[in-house]
């Protein structure tokens, strides 16, 4: 039997590790952390359509890394806010925004959330839907969730 269990452990030991199957490493959110999380992610949105950058900038990370649809590169916060300053100032306005297919993946105290949204603005008595996926990074920090980073891409509309 000693025989036996020291050969298992041998052959254990002898399988490469990229022939194993990586562990499951994300966690789950509560439902109340998930509610709380996704009040946060459409505050974001509304706030940012609205061009209420008084307000995105006690949830935003100083960090921040936004990848628009149609957008060369990136945006750090400052252009961000600007982008959402600018949005509002040439008479946009948010109509709706609606997520659906929202998928999570929690790592300790951050969270990748994974969404299919419907945004719908109007500018200049024109409406505009757009439908897309977005990928956003959550962190809490201090007991409260910061929104660190965002990728947008847009679907047919």
């Amino acid at each position: 039997m000693k025989i036996a269990a020291v050969a298992l452990a041998l052959a254990a030991a002898a399988t490469p590790l990229s022939a194993q199957a990586a562990p499951r490493i994300a966690m789950t959110l509560s439902g109340a952390e998930l509610t709380a999380l996704e009040a946060v992610r459409e505050a974001v949105w509304v706030d940012w359509f609205s061009g209420d950058t008084a307000s995105l900038r006690t949830v935003l990370g100083p960090e921040l890394v936004a990848i628009a649809a149609g957008v060369p590169h990136w945006h750090s916060l400052e252009e961000s806010l600007a982008a959402s300053a600018d949005f509002k100032a040439n008479g946009g306005k948010l109509v709706s925004v609606s997520f659906g297919s929202t998928l999570t993946h929690r790592f300790g105290e951050t969270v990748v959330m994974f969404s299919h949204y419907t945004v719908v603005t109007e500018s200049g008595g024109r409406r505009q839907t757009q439908p897309g996926r977005a990928t956003e990074v959550f962190v809490r920090s201090n007991g409260r969730w910061l929104h660190t980073s965002w990728h947008l891409d847009a679907e047919a509309s």
